[in-house]
């Protein structure tokens, strides 16, 4: 059995939290907390990466799952609850 192995280059943007989040970073503004998002080699998904106050946070979203939240955040925003 021959297995074929591929090298992958994937996209990826970071960005510093201290420049978007004041509230993930505590006290610890200049210690290098950010957010990384990679996009999946198949271009079905994403792998977000984030270092913060609360420590070190991974998950994955699926290209539908991204919509879907997308979809959700903009609703939200665009609610005006009266009381």
């Amino acid at each position: 059995m021959k297995t074929e192995i591929k090298v992958e280059m994937r996209k990826s943007a970071s960005v510093e939290l201290e420049d978007y989040c004041v509230n993930s970073m505590g006290d610890r503004k200049g210690k290098g907390d950010f957010l990384e998002v990679t996009e999946w080699t198949n271009g079905e998904g994403y792998d977000i990466h984030m270092e913060d106050s609360s420590g070190t946070t991974r998950f994955m979203l699926t290209w539908g799952q991204f919509e879907a939240m997308k979809k959700c955040i903009k609703v939200i925003d665009k609610t005006h609850f009266t009381k």
